[in-house]
C-alpha cells in the first residue's frame, strides 16, 4: 500500500500534467502531513495533510483535495479578505474553487461547498457579499466556515511579504502557460489582476485637478498635511478651481473603516489643491444620501444605501447641478451597467474597489485597495 506522502506526491504529479499553470506555482509552496488540521489547509506560505482524511479519499478525490488547496494559494486568498469575516470568506472561495474544479470533470472529498449560482468565473468579493446579504435578510449565520468538515480550511498568510514574492511566481508560470496554450476562465481572472500595474486614484485626482484650472502655489494658505510635521509648505490655490464630487457605491456595502480610508486621502487632496468644495453622493439603484464639504471642513464619510447597483442616477445629479464641478471620481466594484450614464463635460475617474479587471466606456478606470 502507497504512504500518504506517496500519494499527495502522485496527485501533485498529477496536477502538473492537467494543470501545468497551477502547479507551476505549486512547486514554491511546500506540503507537509500534519495531524493537527482537520482535513487539509494552507496560508499561503504551506499546504498541510492530515493522514486518516488523505486515507478516506481516493485518488481522484485527492487530486481534487490537492487542486482545491493550491486554487487557495493560486488566488491568494489568504492576502484578500482585509476584515471581512472569515468564515464566510472561507466558504465563498470554496464555493468558486469547487465549481471551477467540477466544471472541470474532476472528482472533490465529500462534505465540500457547493452553491448553486457560483461560477467559477465569479470573484470571491462578489460571491461573499451576496452570502453576507443572505445572513444580515436571515439575520442569523446560514453557512458553515468551509472546507470538508465545516471547519474551513485557510488562515491568513503569516506576513506581506510573502504576497509579493508570490506574486512573481504566479506572473512567471502565467507567461509559461501563455507561451504553452493553456488557460481557463478561472486562470483569465488571475491573469488580469496579477503582475500589472495598478493606476492610482489619488495621483489621478490630483493630475485632475491641477490640470482644471490656472493654478498656482501660495503660502497665503499652508498645505495642512505637513504642518504637523513642522513643515511649512504652500498649498496649491486657484480662484477658478471649482468642487469635487465623489460617488459611492452604497450597494457594495463599504465598511466604516473603508469609507475612513477613503476620507482620510480625499481629505489631504482637499487640502493641497483647495477646491471649493467636496460634495459626496452615495447612491445604489437611487440616491440614498448627499453630503457637502466646504474647504477647511473635516471630511467624515457616513454611508447609506444598501440596495441593487444603478450608476446613472450620480451623473444625472452632476447635469443638473448648478455647481461648478471640477471633476468627478466614483467609488464601485464596478459591476453595474455602465453604458446608460452620458458623459459630462468634467473629467471621470472610476475607482474600481472590486478585485476584477474592468473597462469603461468613458474615463479613466483605477484599481483601489482599501
Amino acid at each position: 500500500m502507497e504512504t500518504t506522502e506517496k500519494r499527495i506526491e502522485t496527485a501533485y504529479s498529477k496536477l502538473g500534467l492537467k494543470e501545468p499553470f497551477i502547479a507551476a506555482v505549486m512547486t514554491r509552496i511546500p506540503r507537509k502531513i500534519d495531524e493537527t488540521v482537520p482535513t487539509a489547509g494552507t496560508d499561503g506560505t504551506v499546504v498541510l495533510f492530515n493522514p486518516d482524511f488523505v486515507a478516506k479519499c481516493d485518488n481522484a478525490e485527492l487530486f481534487g483535495l490537492v487542486l482545491h488547496e493550491a486554487l487557495h494559494v493560486v488566488l491568494m486568498h489568504m492576502w484578500r479578505r482585509g476584515d471581512r469575516e472569515m468564515r464566510l470568506w472561507n466558504y465563498a472561495n470554496d464555493a468558486i474553487i469547487n465549481a471551477y474544479i467540477i466544471s472541470r470533470g474532476y472528482s472533490l472529498p465529500a462534505g465540500g461547498v457547493h452553491v448553486r449560482w457560483v461560477t467559477e468565473d465569479m470573484d470571491s468579493e462578489t460571491v461573499y457579499k451576496r452570502l453576507k446579504k443572505d445572513e444580515e435578510e436571515a439575520g442569523e449565520p446560514q453557512y458553515d466556515s468551509g472546507g470538508f468538515d465545516g471547519e474551513g480550511d485557510i488562515s491568513d498568510a503569516p506576513t506581506e511579504a510573502t504576497k509579493s514574492d508570490l506574486e512573481a511566481t504566479i506572473a512567471a508560470a502565467a507567461q509559461m502557460a501563455k507561451d504553452c496554450g493553456h488557460g481557463s476562465g478561472i486562470i483569465d481572472n488571475i491573469l488580469k489582476s496579477v503582475g500589472k500595474p495598478s493606476v492610482d486614484w489619488r495621483d489621478e485626482l490630483r493630475a485632475l485637478m491641477t490640470s482644471a484650472a490656472a493654478s498656482d502655489y501660495t503660502y497665503r494658505r499652508p498645505s495642512r498635511r505637513f504642518i504637523g510635521q513642522g513643515l511649512y509648505l504652500p498649498s496649491l490655490h486657484s480662484e477658478a478651481l471649482g468642487g469635487i464630487l465623489v460617488g459611492i457605491d452604497s450597494s457594495a456595502s463599504m465598511s466604516q473603516k473603508e469609507l475612513s480610508q477613503i476620507a482620510t486621502e480625499v481629505q489631504q487632496i482637499s487640502e493641497d489643491l483647495n477646491p471649493e468644495f467636496v460634495e459626496v453622493v452615495y447612491c445604489d439603484t437611487k440616491i440614498m444620501h448627499t453630503q457637502r464639504f466646504e474647504q477647511g471642513d473635516d471630511i467624515e464619510l457616513r454611508c447609506k444605501g444598501g440596495g441593487g447597483t444603478r450608476f446613472k442616477p450620480v451623473f444625472e445629479h452632476l447635469a443638473d447641478t448648478d455647481a461648478h464641478i471640477q471633476g468627478l471620481i466614483y467609488f464601485t466594484d464596478m459591476e453595474g451597467d455602465m453604458s446608460e450614464c452620458d458623459e459630462p463635460p468634467c473629467p471621470v475617474i472610476w475607482a474600481n474597489t472590486g478585485a476584477r479587471e474592468y473597462t469603461a466606456p468613458f474615463g479613466v478606470v483605477t484599481n483601489v485597495q482599501i
